[in-house]
């Protein structure tokens, strides 16, 4: 039922990443499987409203949390849009559907107390490995990038005269972030460290022991080995160092949009859960400080 055209809309017009095209796949071959096996429907022009609404039923029956139901309904709206828009049907039966309600939920960040723990510079003659853990951890943190952004970053990335770097983000959107001359110093002592490990041809940034391109998994290890070393409890990932660089910022007096820049978000609206964070600060110094509280 489901085109094959519309996975080639995805990866050759929309430009989106083999990853969120394998993420379509999934949340469509299941509402697929769905309309077959209880509807005996095979054919996605005959689709109704009555019958979306029945699969997320399902789905909600099933124990399925409420994000996930939405990223499928998501799925399914952005695929029957591609049919309205080609002219395979002439009414959407998801114009009715709405997204489920979330809980509210603010991100995970590290104190600022925590983070000095955690870049603590060791005293000492220190390994590549030992230099290159300490860059991940300092250049997601002094940046706010993603860990794919972090993986893809290269060397020629890096402005030495401007004191940037430029950051490839999602569906290929550039965007320059500053940098200080103390974390420009540090990735100069790493690639020193590095050009005896390096493969032949790599030319990101942060690499393996066997100096090949980092993967997602190596730099998640990584992050999480630092900051379990330095005693932060929960979560910790490469993302919360994201969530930490925003809210730190925010903290201090950044403008909101600007934020919004470094961190290369689409909207506003994405940036702004941080400022829920710093009212959270606010009420529990307004409960520790006032008399009446």
């Amino acid at each position: 039922m489901i085109r094959d055209s519309f996975y080639d809309y995805l990866l050759l017009v929309k430009r989106y990443s083999l990853h969120t095209l394998n993420a379509y796949k999934t949340d469509l071959l299941q509402f697929q499987e769905y309309c077959d096996n209880s509807y005996n429907l095979t054919d996605d022009t005959r689709v109704t409203y009555p019958i979306v609404r029945s699969w997320l039923a399902s789905l909600v029956d099933s124990g399925l949390s409420a994000r996930s139901i939405n990223r499928k309904l998501s799925s399914l709206k952005v695929y029957f849009r591609y049919l309205l828009k080609e002219g395979f049907i002439s009414e959407n039966p998801l114009l009715r559907a709405t997204s489920l309600g979330m809980p509210s939920r603010l991100p995970v960040f590290v104190s600022r107390n925590e983070m000095a723990s955690v870049l603590h510079e060791s005293n000492g003659k220190i390994s590549f490995n030992e230099r290159r853990d300490m860059l991940i951890v300092e250049i997601l943190y002094c940046t706010g990038i993603r860990l794919s952004e972090l993986i893809n970053l290269r060397l020629n990335d890096l402005d030495h005269a401007a004191a940037t770097i430029k950051v490839t983000g999602k569906r290929n959107k550039q965007r320059i972030i500053p940098v200080t001359p103390s974390l420009i110093a540090l990735i100069d002592e790493y690639i020193g460290l590095r050009s005896g490990i390096v493969s032949p041809g790599v030319s990101e940034i942060i690499v393996t022991d066997q100096g090949k391109k980092a993967y997602p998994v190596f730099i998640y290890r990584k992050v999480s080995r630092a900051l379990e070393a330095a005693g932060v409890k929960g979560r910790r990932s490469p993302h919360v160092l994201r969530h930490t660089f925003a809210t730190h910022m925010l903290n201090e007096g950044a403008d909101l949009n600007a934020i919004k820049e470094l961190l290369g978000h689409s909207s506003l609206a994405a940036t702004q859960v941080y400022t829920h964070i710093s009212i959270e600060k606010l009420k529990s110094i307004y409960k520790l400080a006032h008399p009446r509280a």
